[in-house]
């Protein structure tokens, strides 16, 4: 059975990019495009990994990483972040939220960021 992405992202070109690359390594996608949706989407009981941007509509993703990590049903649910903010802060505060990885969008090719995740669900 192939490993479910749950992909958070509010650019409907950088959701399609991403989907398309995750389908392509075998992982079966399911995609959100604002903070709320995805928080509800997260506690269906089999997502593997959550791919969360911080820039999003209703909740932004610190408010749902917090959310996440603090509900029984998706607390132990690997979530990586995928944004522009390149500064330690947010960084910092991501990592002290209980995020697994962080991916600067800028910094990271698709190829990348489908290895680190292929690890994360392997473990």
């Amino acid at each position: 059975m192939n490993k479910k992405i749950l992909v958070i992202e509010d650019d409907n070109i950088l959701q399609s990019a991403i989907a398309t690359s995750l389908k392509q390594s075998d992982f079966d996608v399911e995609q959100a495009f604002n903070g709320d949706d995805g928080i509800k989407m997260s506690k269906n009981g089999d997502i593997d990994l959550i791919l969360l941007d911080l820039l999003l509509p209703k909740k932004d993703g610190w408010e749902v990483l917090e959310s996440l990590k603090k509900d029984e049903k998706s607390k132990d649910i690997p979530v990586f972040v995928l944004t522009v903010y390149e500064g330690e802060d947010s960084i910092s505060k991501c990592m002290d939220l209980g995020a697994n990885g962080y991916f600067i969008k800028s910094k990271y090719s698709l190829d990348e960021m489908i290895e680190k995740i292929k690890e994360e669900v392997q473990k």
